[in-house]
């Protein structure tokens, strides 16, 4: 048995076709349905049941696609990393970011390059709780800063910091006025939110809920700037975390912080557990826990 063979296999069962899946493999018919007969051969157990009108998987080979499509991923993974190895020379970490790493993130990486100053560094924006797993299982990326708590025990994720999320608003808005804002307050106001599958989504809305308000929810978004632009316009308000909107150099937004303990989001170092990844990418998480121990933290930068 070997990874042709196995991608034969693969081939045959989700075409559904033999003259298809050949077709995809660029063989002939015959000679693929030669390999596969081998292939059951050479392991002895019968893997379709074929009839006059095609075949079915049998229970042994239900089991073997699935653990061939694994053994095909781990076996191309591996190639990826060989392959890393051997044109990046001194070394890569490619990271994926949530929109408010880069306002951090470059300070760690200042002092990071004296000890790896041949480090070439690739930053890609991941957003959303499917993304991050996607990218971080094909191994597109070594390592991913999120707010996404991944329940996965495929996935490492160490906590970095805990911020606040803020009301944030245009500066004509007559919420200005008040000398306290509740949720309450927002119920009748068109929301700006991020989409489903967001951790930023959920932490706003289990907010409101705890509270027994439903926020009147306009614009659904990915990008947090969207938000800020929109509201720019007049367009709504919103919640954002603190680490993001204190940058944010508009002077038509302001902020105000909310009174209740949900309003809070922890921002994770991720990666996946059983790749081999640099000694660099943990000294990488060493000192972007160092910068917070250190007393960094993003109300003080």
């Amino acid at each position: 048995m070997d990874i042709r063979q196995l991608r034969y296999f693969i081939a045959v069962v989700e075409e559904k076709h033999f003259s298809k899946a050949a077709n995809l493999l660029h063989i002939s018919q015959p000679s693929l349905s030669t390999a596969i007969m081998k292939l059951e051969k050479d392991i002895g157990i019968q893997l379709l049941e074929r009839n006059t009108r095609g075949f079915k998987l049998t229970e042994s080979g239900e089991i073997f696609y699935t653990r061939s499509l694994e053994l095909i991923n781990k076996y191309e993974h591996m190639l990826k990393e060989l392959d890393d190895l051997r044109q990046k020379g001194n070394g890569i970490i490619s990271i994926g970011l949530i929109e408010s790493a880069k306002y951090w993130l470059p300070k760690i990486i200042i002092n990071f390059k004296n000890s790896f100053p041949d480090i070439h560094f690739q930053f890609k924006e991941i957003l959303g709780e499917k993304k991050v797993f996607q990218t971080l299982a094909n191994y597109d990326v070594h390592c991913t800063i999120t707010n996404q708590p991944i329940q996965s025990e495929e996935i490492e994720i160490v906590p970095i910091y805990t911020e606040d999320l803020v009301l944030v608003i245009h500066k004509a808005d007559e919420l200005n006025k008040k000398s306290s804002i509740s949720l309450e307050d927002l119920s009748e106001r068109d929301f700006i939110i991020c989409k489903e599958g967001f951790q930023t989504r959920e932490d706003v809305l289990r907010a409101f809920q705890h509270e027994n308000v439903t926020p009147d929810i306009k614009f659904e978004i990915e990008r947090l700037e969207t938000a800020c632009s929109l509201i720019e316009h007049g367009l709504g308000i919103t919640i954002l975390p603190e680490s993001y909107i204190k940058y944010n150099s508009n002077p038509n937004i302001v902020t105000h912080t909310l009174p209740s303990q949900f309003l809070k989001r922890t921002v994770y170092f991720a990666y996946w557990k059983d790749r081999n990844l640099s000694p660099a990418v943990f000294e990488l998480l060493a000192s972007i826990k160092d910068f917070f121990i250190a007393g960094n933290s993003l109300k003080s930068q």
